[in-house]
């Protein structure tokens, strides 16, 4: 460790040692610590497959949760971290700041079609097509779980749900009374420390207030530039009932920080760009509110509406974006019918200022989509269900759009088969319909110039899927799921037409066209063995081969992209409780990176096996330490992204703290 996480380290040892002696008489009113069944497991309900509560049994999607007990013994201190766990989603850390994180192939650090909310609010941002996982912070302790389904779900959430879907979801007010307390201190997360104190109002309204900060050290690089990152945040939630006896929900988060970058956000071959110390400055905010009340015994109605900012001062640019939501969705029973349906508004405001190279034009950029979904979950027999759905659309970038789905489950005792085909969309961005930079020398003849293109039309998904999920006795189950995707009118970049500009030099235009097509294929496996009653084995596999390829001149390679996402992924997971220790494993293999389209080279990254290790100790009832050994299997490695902007990962350990009195 580094000087300043040993003292920070050492300091928290001597709060828990001063603690630990004065509460002694406390250890025996330690609870026992919860051991969860398969029954249990299978058992955990999920939502957002269908928008309603189901058992993970019967769900007609390959779908997997991470439970509010999974994350605490994780020993992740970031939410992509925790998403290693999810059997089939490649999750790769480029560097300090960047991770990527996606199902089914196409890996990036945009994690372009991938569908991530955060308690239903997205959090995908329409300039780049994809997720900020910098600023996507949480207090993991308040965290519920974490739904994640690979393979479409736009026939309920929408345009870019086509390769999965990532529902963070939150604790309600009322199971977070009492205080809490975290920090910890190490080699890559030098410091972070993180608090939450909850309650009661004399009205009865159920509150939490937290705040979080973080200090990461810089990975690995012979970059000038450090990736270094700090960041803190705060937040409150509010839950209650209504004198109509209806649920309310008022939450809301804030943010700011420092994202330092190991090579400039936009780069341009032959053209200067930023130079010096590449930090960029985020902050943003939101506030959201659901109403939900119960119509009936088996019908219910919600409104949720939100606000969103976001701002970016980077080297390369200056983006804000403010996003206001507005949702209704209506459930209720018809006798073998149960019908979920609902519509929404979405307004979007983007600006972003050039500070040299990369530019949209206009600046400025305001975008609307309304849509609507109906679902109807249909009971043939007491062994079979039948599910249709349609999401309808309508966005600025491509139209109108459709993307329906059908999924039937049959369960019968310890088994169940369910087979799903599903149509899903990703939209264009701001980058494929304003872009407007010099890609060669401006004052050159000719100049190669990346242009928006407005004619540029939505990717197309068809994806056909089969599961099996067998309990084959109360100690073991495993879960498969089988998947063939066809890809249609996916982005290449190509050259256009030439023209004189009034200069008279030769402008080449260079824009996305959707010349792009392809096919994947593969299968991903879970296996839960519970040998002893104190004891959870996890293993998982998972096999994709993608072929991708274009009818154009394809500069942007689609055929490197299908070499971006490892062939096979391996995970085994060890969960032992040994009285009040804890002594947890995680094992991945990834197999060889063959090609990435940043990566000019040509070249790829090697396979490589991880172990993770933690350590954890109830000292008493209110006191926690855990150790965490990170990447124990070998010096440094990498994970993703090009030579310039990816930093060595190299062997980690840190001590964690948690004090918590309800």
């Amino acid at each position: 460790m580094t000087r300043h996480a040993s003292k920070a380290g050492a300091f928290l040892v001597g709060a828990i040692v001063l603690s630990t002696t004065a509460a002694l008489a406390k250890v025996d009113q330690l609870a026992e610590l919860k051991r969860m069944s398969v029954d249990e497991l299978l058992n955990v309900e999920v939502t957002s497959v269908s928008r309603r509560e189901e058992g993970l049994r019967n769900a007609a999607a390959a779908v997997a949760v991470l439970t509010h007990e999974d994350l605490r013994r994780s020993g992740a201190t970031s939410m992509p971290e925790a998403l290693r766990l999810v059997p089939g989603l490649h999750v790769a850390r480029q560097n300090s700041t960047s991770w990527s994180v996606n199902a089914r192939g196409f890996s990036s650090v945009n994690s372009e079609k991938l569908l991530v909310l955060s308690d239903t609010r997205s959090i995908y941002t329409p300039l780049f097509s994809g997720v900020a996982w910098d600023v996507q912070d949480y207090l993991l302790a308040d965290v519920e779980r974490v739904e994640v389904i690979r393979g479409p779900g736009a026939a309920l959430w929408g345009s870019n749900a086509v390769n999965g879907v990532v529902n963070i979801t939150t604790r309600s007010a009322r199971d977070t009374h009492g205080d809490y307390l975290e920090a910890g201190a190490g080699d890559s997360d030098r410091f972070w420390v993180g608090a939450r104190h909850g309650g009661e109002s004399s009205g009865g309204k159920h509150y939490r207030v937290f705040a979080r900060y973080y200090d990461r050290a810089p990975t690995d690089n012979a970059a000038t530039s450090e990736d270094e990152a700090r960041l803190g945040h705060l937040g409150f939630r509010m839950d209650w009932q209504g004198a109509d006896e209806a649920g309310w929900t008022v939450q809301g988060d804030a943010y700011a920080g420092t994202m330092g970058q190991l090579a400039p956000a936009v780069e341009v071959i032959g053209r200067p760009g930023p130079t010096g110390q590449l930090d960029a400055k985020v902050s943003g905010g939101n506030m959201l509110a659901r109403w939900r009340r119960a119509t009936g015994p088996d019908s219910d109605l919600q409104v949720r509406a939100y606000y969103d900012f976001t701002r970016r001062d980077d080297p390369s640019f200056l983006d804000t974006l403010h996003t206001v939501d507005l949702d209704l969705q209506q459930r209720f029973r018809m006798k073998r019918h149960e019908i979920v349906w609902g519509m929404a508004g979405r307004l979007t405001s983007n600006r972003n200022e050039s500070r040299g190279i990369f530019a949209v034009s206009p600046e400025s950029s305001d975008d609307l989509l309304w849509s609507g979904f109906v679902q109807d979950q249909i009971s043939l027999s007491d062994s079979v269900a039948l599910t249709l759905g349609t999401k309808l659309e309508h966005n600025d970038f491509s139209g109108f759009e459709v993307q329906p789905s059908i999924r039937a489950a049959w369960s019968r005792e310890s088994h169940t088969v369910w087979l799903a085909a599903s149509r899903a969309v990703r939209v264009p961005t701001r980058f494929e319909r304003d872009i407007n930079v010099d890609a060669s020398d401006p004052a050159g003849d000719p100049v190669f110039r990346l242009v928006g293109n407005r004619d540029f039309d939505a990717e197309r998904l068809i994806a056909y899927e089969a599961g099996y999920r067998w309990q084959v006795s109360r100690q073991l189950w495993l879960d498969l799921a089988l998947f063939h995707n066809e890809y249609d009118q996916l982005v290449s970049l190509e050259l256009g037409d030439p023209f004189l500009d009034t200069t008279g030099r030769t402008i080449v235009p260079v824009l996305n066209r959707n010349l792009g097509s392809g096919n994947s294929r593969g299968a991903e496996l879970l296996v839960e063995w519970l040998p002893m009653e104190n004891w959870r084995l996890t293993a998982s596999y998972s096999a994709l081969d993608l072929d991708l390829d274009s009818t154009g001149l394809d500069i942007n390679r689609n055929e490197w992209i299908e070499g971006s996402t490892p062939h096979g992924m391996v995970g085994l997971r060890s969960l032992l409780t040994l009285g009040r220790a804890e002594v947890d494993a995680q094992f991945r293999h990834h197999t060889r990176i063959r090609r990435l389209p940043t990566d000019f080279t040509g070249g790829g990254i090697d396979a490589y096996s991880s172990l993770d290790l933690r350590v954890g100790w109830q000292l008493n009832a209110e006191w926690r330490i855990s150790l965490m050994g990170q990447n124990l299997l070998d010096a440094e490695h990498v994970e993703f992204g090009s030579p310039a902007t990816r930093g060595e990962l190299a062997r980690a350990a840190y001590l964690k703290a948690e004090w918590r009195r309800e």
